[in-house]
């Protein structure tokens, strides 16, 4: 019995001295570092199960890095904040169990608003799966592996002298191509960290976050609707560079330092059809029409937001609409929204979700399906639509005052001149 007891007394102790490596029932907590591996042979809307397959089999890839944290509240519940430079993104929701198959733990982390996740595998600090995006087709997946304890972005080798990419550039993407189109490119560089956006003439490219190597430079973007990767090198002052978004897209772009460039005027871009009133009538989500011409916005200023939930542009002009509103009451909002599924139910259930999520409450509209050629001709009221968000502001009489094209968001130095620009117009409507 002796024995005994001191065969139990000496297994307790060793327990005691081991450490045991997740104290936590999901994942640890902490920083994580990802990439998503994009190889060369793409997998888009339309790709066959058999490419996908082959792309992921490749040794070759570009890693599109990105990070985030994890945490948990006082009820146990697990937080996963995704980090861009000072961009901070909550998921939606994260769900984590056990495939009884594998015998491996399975984590779902969602972003509702822009009905995309990350599904994988947990195991011993890594997680190992997909982000797919359900928009694009069920055989659109990016395979990607997170590693815990991790916080820098890019692993690029340490140099003894970085070239200084800080500053304003005028930029072309599609450089030497038909569809060319003009850029402006804000970089601040710190040592060998480099922040920075792009903005074109219907919005910016948000927070993104990188390194800079010698005279090399990548910078990448994970905001739940964007993977954007950007990779570049300068020679003789002229950046030479990559742009690859998601896994269905890639481009080229070249940039020049000017600090005297400037974009096509966000107010100058998207006309009205007509100085007269105008009208339209979409479908709410209670199954309701609603028109501009109904009782409730008689008499008022109407903002008009054209936009869709999948836009992180669009997101950010919800945002600051939510101010305006707040600073103004009596200012009547309406969104219209382009969805990316074709199907109305489907679409219905993202709006449902998106307008509880982020606190709209104004009418939000369907507008149909999100593609630019027919919204603009459910739009007759306007030249053309270019961008989404676009702003129309519309006076008391129902006449269209001014539109704004696309959105510079709080990652631009352009925000606060944009939002000087809208009050300086919304006050002379109000006087």
């Amino acid at each position: 019995m002796r024995s005994l007891y001191f065969f139990i007394f000496a297994v307790c102790l060793l327990a005691a001295c081991i450490e045991t490596p997740n104290q936590y029932p999901q994942l640890p907590p902490g920083k994580w570092r990802a990439y998503m591996k994009l190889g060369d042979n793409i997998p888009g809307e339309n790709t066959s199960s058999a490419d996908v397959e082959a792309n992921e089999k490749l040794e070759d890839y570009f890693e599109l890095p990105f990070n985030f944290e994890v945490s948990y509240a006082e009820d146990g519940e697990m937080k996963v904040v995704f980090t861009n430079a000072d961009e901070r993104i909550e998921a939606s929701s994260t769900h984590y169990g056990r495939d009884p198959r594998t015998a491996k733990d399975t984590l779902e982390i969602r972003f509702d608003d822009y009905d995309t996740y990350f599904d994988g595998y947990y195991e011993e600090n890594y997680i190992e799966g997909y982000w797919k995006v359900p928009y694009r087709g069920e055989n659109y997946r990016i395979p990607f592996l997170a590693t815990y304890g991790q916080d820098y972005r890019y692993e690029l080798p340490r140099l003894d002298t970085n070239y200084d990419f800080s500053g304003k550039w005028k930029v072309e993407f599609n450089h030497g191509k038909e569809n060319a189109y003009p850029a402006i490119a804000e970089f601040s560089q710190s040592g060998t960290e480099l922040t920075g956006t792009f903005m074109t003439e219907t919005g910016d490219y948000r927070y993104l976050q990188g390194n800079v190597s010698g005279e090399k430079m990548k910078l990448s973007v994970f905001d739940g609707a964007h993977a954007f990767l950007f990779s570049a090198k300068v020679s003789n002052d002229t950046i030479l560079g990559e742009f690859r978004s998601g896994s269905h897209y890639q481009t080229n772009w070249i940039a020049t330092r000017d600090d005297k460039f400037a974009l096509k005027d966000a107010y100058e871009m998207t006309k009205a059809e007509s100085s007269e009133a105008i009208d339209f009538s979409f479908e709410a989500l209670n199954g309701q029409n609603v028109s501009l011409s109904d009782p409730e916005f008689e008499g008022k200023i109407k903002l008009v937001n054209l936009m869709g939930t999948w836009c992180p542009n669009c997101k950010d002009e919800i945002e600051f609409l939510k101010e305006v509103k707040q600073n103004n009451p009596d200012v009547a909002i309406i969104s219209i929204a382009f969805e990316k599924y074709k199907d109305k139910d489907k679409a219905f259930e993202i709006l449902r979700r998106y307008k509880k999520t982020r606190g709209v409450d104004w009418p939000l509209l369907y507008g149909g399906y999100a593609n630019k050629k027919e919204n603009s001709e459910a739009l007759e009221f306007i030249d053309q639509l270019y961008a989404y968000p676009t702003l129309l502001i519309v006076d008391s009489n129902n006449r269209i005052v001014d539109i704004q094209t696309g959105f510079y968001g709080p990652a631009t130095s352009q925000y606060q001149e944009f939002k000087n620009k809208f009050y300086g117009i919304l006050n002379n409507l109000q006087s």
